[in-house]
């Protein structure tokens, strides 16, 4: 009965060779509002990384008083971002023919959000007990958020160019590699003053996840980007 009917849609639509071209066509328009989707929760990312630089910003320079604010406004943001998330993830699990892998879709937006729980873990850490630094570390760390800041953006327009220009995607995901090593460079500075410091076992500890929370926000911008990478290599066939 199912292959009748089958038989009967592709005399209907031409025969066999127009019916694949019509479920493609219909995979590529689904295909094409996940991907639009997912640029919009890269766009959330990228402003909760850019609310992440501002409190870091208010740290360095013991803007004590505003941290707070800024901590619960990061929070708001994580979950509008964590809603646009469960949307795209809905989508996915609704089935279809899509050209790219719903599960490589899936593992792109788990990714992401890791950035975003990152970004709001580091503000926590922040705004967890007050403390000062030297200004040398203070400037090293408003440095390796800025480096975060430049991560993100690099990676965002990665993942926009995947839904006009795969080629596009492969040479913007690489421009992040060189933003993540920038960031590394700043990491092991920051790493050599905090031993270098006397201060006590609290700070020093509430100091070291603050820093590595900031550090890992560019190395899963380069993990992302690894897999845009190889997503739009796989797929670029079929552009």
């Amino acid at each position: 009965m199912a292959k009748s009917r089958l038989k009967n849609i592709r005399r209907t639509l031409g025969g066999e060779t127009t019916l694949e071209g019509a479920i493609d066509a219909m995979g590529k328009e689904r295909e094409e509002q996940v991907v639009e989707r997912l640029g919009e929760f890269t766009d959330q990312v990228v402003v909760i990384v850019k609310k992440l630089q501002d409190v870091v910003e208010r740290f360095a320079t013991d803007r004590y008083d505003e941290l707070q604010e800024s901590a619960r406004e990061l929070d708001e943001l994580e979950s509008r971002a964590d809603d646009t998330k469960e949307a795209i993830l809905d989508r996915l699990s609704m089935g279809g023919v899509f050209p790219m892998h719903r599960a490589d879709l899936a593992r792109l937006v788990g990714s992401m959000d890791s950035i975003a729980n990152l970004a709001v873990g580091a503000a926590d850490r922040i705004v967890m007990r007050k403390f000062s630094l030297p200004p040398e570390m203070n400037e090293l760390l408003v440095a390796l958020a800025q480096a975060d800041m430049d991560a993100v953006e690099a990676l965002r327009a990665a993942v926009v160019a995947m839904g006009t220009d795969l080629r596009e995607a492969i040479s913007r995901a690489g421009k992040v590699d060189k933003l993540e090593s920038r960031a590394d460079d700043i990491f092991a500075e920051l790493y050599r003053c905090m031993f270098d410091m006397d201060t006590d076992f609290k700070t020093f500890h509430q100091l070291k996840a603050i820093i590595d929370r900031l550090e890992n926000i560019a190395d899963r911008c380069s993990q992302n980007a690894d897999l845009v990478r190889h997503m739009a290599l796989e797929y670029i066939e079929n552009e």
